[in-house]
Order: structure tokens, then sequence, then C-alpha cells
């Protein structure tokens, strides 16, 4: 894994379909359809925590999600954009938001494009059978698109929006 991404590598570009998060008071959290997001888009203006998990609605991904969810108004006060992705469409997206009400935008990477820039694909054994995951990592982007952490394979989803937290709090000024 020596070409892994790692801190103080750029940050890969991306262009994907994406889900806007839950607003309260509004009747679908994504009104608009076909929605694309760019890691240029927050070039310049915003640091960004890009989440890769596997699955919308799996039990430890819900918990990662949720647990981002509740730090997100610390991280929207700080100016940094949280954004989770996954191989999951935009309407499994959009239902992951609407039922647990998360307020970040999520991106539907079907075509593998951006974990595969990310580095972020593991091969596991399945009843015998090889099958290729996410491995849920964090990468966090400065506005300058220079990747500032990076946590690989997340076993502690609860504590993990925390760390993530502590570390802005330390780096960003």
């Amino acid at each position: 894994m020596s070409d892994a991404l790692e801190t103080g590598d750029r940050a890969p570009a991306f262009e994907l379909p994406a889900v806007y998060g839950y607003k309260s008071g509004a009747s679908s959290p994504s009104a608009e359809e076909k929605v694309m997001v760019k890691l240029k888009d927050f070039q310049d203006k915003k640091w960004v925590i890009l989440c890769f998990y596997a699955q919308d609605s799996s039990p430890e991904d819900t918990r990662l999600m949720i647990g981002f969810n509740e730090w997100n108004r610390k991280f929207k006060a700080r100016e940094v954009e949280v954004l989770g992705c996954s191989w999951n469409g935009v309407n499994s997206h959009q239902q992951f938001i609407e039922v647990y009400q998360m307020g970040f935008t999520l991106l539907a990477d079907e075509y593998k494009k951006a974990t595969e820039l990310y580095g972020v694909i593991k091969e596991e054994d399945d009843l015998g059978q090889v099958v290729k995951v996410i491995e849920r990592s964090t990468f966090v982007i400065d506005k300058t698109g220079m990747i500032r952490a990076v946590w690989r394979d997340l076993e502690d989803l609860r504590e993990h929006p925390r760390e993530v937290w502590n570390f802005i709090q330390k780096e960003k000024k």
C-alpha cells in the first residue's frame, strides 16, 4: 500500500451525484434533481470531511453517519463540510437521509470512481468468495485541497466523529 494517500498529499478531484442533507421544515431533503458535487466546489471556501462508508442503513454505518450528524452543527460553525460517500445510489441516499434526518450531503459513487481514487476498496472473504468492499475511512481536506488527516479501517464508530472534531479544533485556525 505504498501509493496509499497520506497526510500532505493532494486530494484527488471527484464529481459525483449527491443528495443534500435534511433541512427541518423542508418537504424533501433533496428538492433538486441530478445534483452533482465536486471537491472543487469547496476550494478556497471550506475544509471537507470526506467519510467513506460501506452501505446505507447497515447498523455499523448508520452508527457512524448518525455520529457525524450529531457533530454536524459544530463542523458547520467552523466552516467544515461533511460529505458521506458510498456505492449506494441517490435514491438509497435520499431514504437514508430522510429516515435519520441527516443534515449533510451524501455522495453516490456507484461506479466506484472516488473510492478507487482514494484507495478505500479492500477485498474480504465472504463465505469463501473474495468480494470488494469499502474500507471505512475518513479524509480531512483543507481548502487548498491538501489532505490534512486520514483515518482508515475505522473501528470505534461512535467516537470517530469526536476524534475528527478534536483534530479540526487543533488544526483549523
